[in-house]
């Protein structure tokens, strides 16, 4: 079956709802935002300048930068409808901040109208990120800063020992929900044939060891096998009831690298 992040509006409403929780818990994540802090603590922006987020989701992120930056205009584009209009519903006052729905194959947007375009855990869920990486680049004036933080989703786990049931919904969240789980390897190889400059190519490691950070893994990878028939309802709720049981009990161990690359458009 196709990765439901590349397509969220042809999920179920019960998947499209797992969906939109997971990306705020991740967003909000204790273990998440230093990998997000540190890539917006890289860039520079100038007053009245331009940031995209591509693939905003329900804007978790893109409300973080906006924060972040205050004196510039964030557009959050993405293309789904259900997410667009939960982004919508959690801008809150942030005035510089607007999201629409897009294709980011196709932005809505002028060339070299932008002075920083964002892919936050994006490509590993699309076909083709040469066409997200070359339009997020013409979007961009020259001398403009593409960041690109993706998850190593080939290194995901979840589990305590061989074997271990929630480790296997770690690799089944991997195999149903991921486009391309070996993505970040193919980063710097992608950008340098769009023509940018990389300046910056790093690793982090997102660790749960407490919280709902991981749940999706187990809640959308039962959801996938009970549809397929593999597992039973009962199996389902066990699973989930025993991650919430390590979660509470203090042996929970979700383990997820996280690689950010920042390159630079050309200034000619």
């Amino acid at each position: 079956m196709p990765d439901p992040f590349a397509n969220v509006d042809a999920a179920s409403p019960e998947i499209v709802e797992m969906i939109a929780a997971a990306l705020e818990t991740r967003a909000a994540d204790p273990a998440m935002l230093p990998v997000i802090d540190a890539y917006l603590d890289t860039i520079s922006v100038p007053e009245g300048g331009m940031i995209i987020d591509i693939g905003s989701g329900t804007g978790g992120v893109t409300r973080r930068i906006a924060d972040r930056f205050p004196g510039a205009t964030v557009i959050g584009v993405e293309p789904s409808t259900a997410l667009t209009e939960t982004a919508r519903k959690l801008v809150g006052d942030r005035t510089n901040l607007s999201f629409h729905v897009g294709d980011g194959a196709a932005l809505d947007l002028a060339d070299a109208s932008a002075d920083i375009s964002i892919l936050h855990t994006v490509l590993s869920h699309v076909i083709d990120p040469a066409l997200l990486i070359a339009e997020a680049l013409r979007i961009l004036r020259p001398g403009g800063t593409l960041v690109i933080c993706d998850a190593d989703f080939s290194k995901a786990a979840l589990g305590l020992a061989p074997g271990d049931p929630l480790g296997a919904c770690a690799e089944a969240f991997v195999a149903g929900s991921v486009t391309d789980a070996w993505l970040t390897g193919k980063l710097k190889p992608l950008a340098a044939r769009a023509g940018l400059v990389v300046e910056h190519f790093g690793t982090a490691i997102r660790v749960v060891t407490e919280g709902m950070g991981n749940l999706a893994w187990v809640r959308m990878s039962v959801a996938r096998l009970v549809e397929d028939g593999v597992i039973g309802q009962p199996l389902a709720e066990a699973l989930e009831a025993e991650y919430l049981r390590r979660a509470e009990a203090g042996t929970l161990y979700g383990f997820l690298p996280f690689v950010t690359l920042i390159a630079r458009k050309p200034a000619a």
